[in-house]
């Protein structure tokens, strides 16, 4: 294992928790919850409050409307996700939560819709739902490849200054000095056009967002499906899913240790996840796959002391996780 691998791997652990990534704390309770009770995967209840172990970990009101959808995404018997991915409806539960907190209308910096948090082209080539490529949209993608390459631009720009500074090893020339001080003007000019492009970025944002508000909810599947609860859950659910599986497919193991691959994979792409091994060196997205497991985690272990029916267990798991 090279130094930098060792790095990234201690940096996962000091940010995530060992338990929390490697799969072996959400294997202990999933396994828990399964073993205690008989899984009923064909006709779960699509009630809210039949799933005290969900509300008690992520409590909003803006998940209840949208639950139904889940729960049905979830049990589809023409996929039977639920026989292989037992804990399903709370894993997307945890990631819409993650990605969206519920908000139908919520679109990123980087560009992804809905509540599913779906990028327009990953909507339209792998799920087939419809994303015209509007005025606003364009307007959208363009403001963003345009901050993008502006924050690569100064990142590389940076980059260069440390390797110059480190470099002198407290000997710098007068060479390296002037270089140093005309990478360090580029990049104040840069600064100054990043701030720009994030203006542009903003206003193209809240212009889609209107667009998209603005549009009746019988129309808008044939404008942008992301932002569709009825399209979007379903779509994002298949997605997540069928990442899981081809994960466990490809590495092998229990599905518990190849859910934090897939979430890891919706977030920064299949092909990043396998050619990392299984977490991309990302920070943003070990922090995402954290949080995601993190949750459901704890509520897979609310899952396991309520189906005891004991009340003390109950109590002392709620305590302990300070709900």
């Amino acid at each position: 294992m090279n130094k930098e691998r060792r790095r990234f791997l201690t940096e996962i652990a000091a940010i995530a928790g060992v338990a929390t990534i490697d799969g072996f704390g959400l294997l202990r309770a999933s396994y828990a919850f399964q073993t205690n009770q008989q899984q009923n995967v064909s006709i779960p209840s699509q009630n809210i409050k039949d799933y005290p172990h969900i509300t008690d970990i992520i409590s909003s009101k803006n998940l209840e409307p949208y639950f139904p959808l889940i729960v049905s995404a979830c049990s589809d018997t023409q996929y039977n996700y639920l026989s292989e991915i037992p804990f399903l409806i709370e894993l997307e539960v945890c990631k819409m939560w993650k990605e969206s907190l519920f908000e139908w209308d919520a679109i990123s910096i980087v560009g992804a819709g809905g509540l599913q948090q779906l990028m327009d082209f990953t909507a339209r080539g792998d799920l087939n739902l419809t994303v015209v490529s509007s005025p606003e949209l364009i307007e959208l993608n363009n403001s963003i490849s345009e901050y993008t390459k502006i924050q690569k631009e100064i990142s590389s720009k940076r980059q260069s200054l440390y390797t110059l500074v480190e470099s002198g090893s407290g000997n710098l020339t007068k060479t390296a000095i002037d270089k140093i001080n005309a990478i360090r003007a580029e990049m104040s000019a840069l600064e100054i056009k990043k701030d720009k492009a994030y203006k542009r970025l903003k206003i193209a944002k809240d212009a889609y967002a209107d667009k998209i508000r603005s549009i009746k909810r019988e129309e808008l599947g044939q404008f942008d499906g992301r932002f569709v609860p009825e399209l979007a859950i379903p779509a994002g659910t298949r997605y997540l899913a069928n990442i899981i599986l081809e994960c466990k497919s490809y590495f092998g193991g229990p599905i518990e240790m190849n859910v934090w691959r897939g979430v890891a994979a919706y977030n920064c792409g299949l092909g990043r996840t396998k050619e990392w091994n299984g977490l991309p060196y990302i920070r943003e997205t070990v922090l995402y796959t954290r949080d995601i497991l993190y949750n459901l985690t704890r509520m897979l272990e609310l899952k396991y002391a309520y189906s005891t029916g004991d009340s003390d267990l109950i109590a002392k798991t709620k305590r302990k996780m300070g709900v």
